[in-house]
Order: structure tokens, then C-alpha cells, then sequence
């Protein structure tokens, strides 16, 4: 059986891209953090087109979104009641005891056939 032939990996040309690609180390480091841009939604092209597909755009007011969140800002934050921690259950370690819980029900009277006898008696 012949055995496998290894593929042949040029060292220079494997190293070469890697290294390209890699920055300079003596590159500059940004020191001061990338501030995000504000996103403006472009309501005028939302509206031609839903317009065009036969919808019509709804948007919120901008004042009424700035009052409501106003006022959920100006709410008391909810009081923080802790909740009470339990006390652990210690169990008993006395001795055990044998509590039987098989009874004999030929002699138990339920209370149907208690109330049969008399009402027997109260019909003569």
C-alpha cells in the first residue's frame, strides 16, 4: 500500500501574507475612546416608501416621547424590602418511632351508614 505523500509548505510564502497583515508594532495606539455618531432615522424615505407599498408610516411624537420619559425618571424608585431569611429546620434526632398506618376498616363506621339507622328510627 503506498502511504500518503505530505503536502509541501513553502516557508517564505506562508510567513510573507501573515506577516503583512499584521500592523507595525511601532504603530500609534488610539488613546482617546471612539465616540458613536447620533443615528438620524430618515423618516422621509420611510414614508415614500410605505407609501408606495400602500401603508401609511406612523411615528411617535417626539415631545410626547420626552415627556413620558421624563416622568418615569421623576418616579421614587420602588422600597426595597429584603427578603426574610428562613431558619433552618433542625431535625429530630431522638429515637424513632413506629407509627402504623394500616387500620382495620371492617370496623370503621362511615358516616352515611350512621345516619342510616336513624333515620330508620325516625320513619316508624
Amino acid at each position: 500500500m503506498p502511504q500518503p505523500v505530505p503536502a509541501r509548505i513553502e516557508p517564505a510564502a506562508a510567513v510573507a501574507p501573515a506577516a503583512a497583515a499584521r500592523p507595525a508594532p511601532d504603530a500609534p495606539v488610539r488613546s482617546e475612546p471612539v465616540r458613536p455618531q447620533p443615528y438620524a432615522l430618515p423618516t422621509d424615505a420611510l414614508q415614500s416608501l410605505a407609501a408606495a407599498a400602500g401603508l401609511e408610516w406612523v411615528n411617535s411624537d417626539a415631545e410626547k416621547v420626552r415627556a413620558v420619559h421624563a416622568a418615569m425618571a421623576a418616579e421614587p424608585a420602588p422600597i426595597r424590602v429584603p427578603r426574610e431569611i428562613r431558619r433552618p429546620v433542625l431535625a429530630d434526632e431522638g429515637p424513632l418511632v413506629l407509627v402504623e398506618t394500616r387500620k382495620d376498616l371492617s370496623q370503621l363506621k362511615l358516616p352515611f351508614e350512621q345516619a342510616a339507622p336513624a333515620a330508620a328510627r325516625s320513619a316508624d
